[in-house]
């Protein structure tokens, strides 16, 4: 069995000498380079580890040198097939070629293809989190990375379709960390908001007494629509993946807000945080409560409601 964490990079007790390691090892992600160099937390490395032990036959070949080159990536793949494997899914014989996860359900296979969402390197890129400055939640640019995200990923499903790599009738999942976007959904999961157009609460207020002593109360609250973002070059992007059947492809979105080294480490709760979305246009759908983690979510009629408990 290979190791994750297989050479030795150094130590770093404080900020100053991690950053002089990561200068050092620039060809490796700063992340990978942060968890196996700080004395702080030797814990998330011994996790990963036993991680990597469960999920090491169900890897790529080439997964160990990729882990430290695209860390959000990779820990997410891990966590992600760590926790099928301890909920009691039985993953298939897996190919460099094909999708990450292969489940067996009844005489299908669902498929399962996992993309850790990052901050972008353009003009709409999400602006970094600077500590002691106070800034507004870039939504729209969280936004336009989860759609570009969906987007890529089902571009994969249809280069697989036409390679025969997966059957045209089996569900298809993509499984989304946002975690390295780093800043917070604000109200609600933000996976919402780019399937269904989604926009802002509304708040409905009342005014009671006279004009000069008006006293006001929240009677009701909604939310807006919102099917588009614009970009800063003045494009604009959908933000209705799951308005129509343009993603038939898509049986449900499993979508990750927490960070994988802050996610739940005992075996019971792996998977707790997880937010999964069914598409309510797709040609081959998901079976209600095939997952037994995570909340559950569907649409019925106008209304997008949770299914599971």
């Amino acid at each position: 069995m290979t190791k994750l964490f297989n050479e030795n990079l150094g130590k770093a007790s404080n900020s100053k000498e991690l950053a002089i390691l990561k200068k050092k090892f620039n060809h490796y992600d700063s992340l990978y380079v942060a968890v196996s160099t700080m004395t702080t937390r030797p814990d998330f490395r011994d996790w990963l580890e036993v991680l990597w032990k469960q999920y090491e036959p169900h890897a790529d070949t080439n997964f160990s040198d990729e882990f430290k080159k695209q860390f959000n990536q990779r820990a997410w793949e891990m966590y992600l097939g760590s926790t099928l494997l301890n909920k009691g899914h039985v993953l298939g014989d897996h190919s460099d070629v094909g999708p990450d996860f292969k489940i067996a359900y009844e005489n299908k296979q669902i498929w399962v293809e996992a993309i850790a969402v990052e901050k972008g390197t353009g003009k709409d890129k999400v602006p970094d989190i600077v500590y002691g400055k106070m800034i507004d939640v870039p939504e729209k640019e969280m936004l336009l990375r989860l759609t570009s995200g969906i987007k890529e990923k089902y571009q994969k499903y249809l280069s697989y379709l036409s390679n025969n790599l997966i059957n045209p009738n089996d569900p298809f999942i993509i499984a989304i960390d946002r975690s390295p976007l780093e800043h917070s959904d604000p109200q609600i999961p933000l996976i919402f908001k780019c399937l269904f157009a989604i926009g802002h609460q509304v708040l409905h207020i009342k005014k009671l007494g006279s004009q000069t002593k008006a006293k006001t109360r929240t009677e009701a609250s909604n939310w807006s629509s919102r099917d588009k973002v614009y970009k800063i070059s003045g494009s604009e992007v959908g933000m209705f993946v799951f308005g129509d059947n343009s993603f038939e492809g898509v049986s449900a979105i499993i979508y990750c807000i927490q960070n994988i080294l802050n996610s739940p480490q005992e075996i019971d709760r792996m998977g707790d945080g997880f937010i999964i979305v069914h598409n309510p246009f797709a040609k081959n759908p998901l079976p209600d409560n095939f997952f037994k983690f995570g909340e559950e979510w569907k649409q019925e009629g106008d209304q997008l409601k949770r299914i599971n408990t």
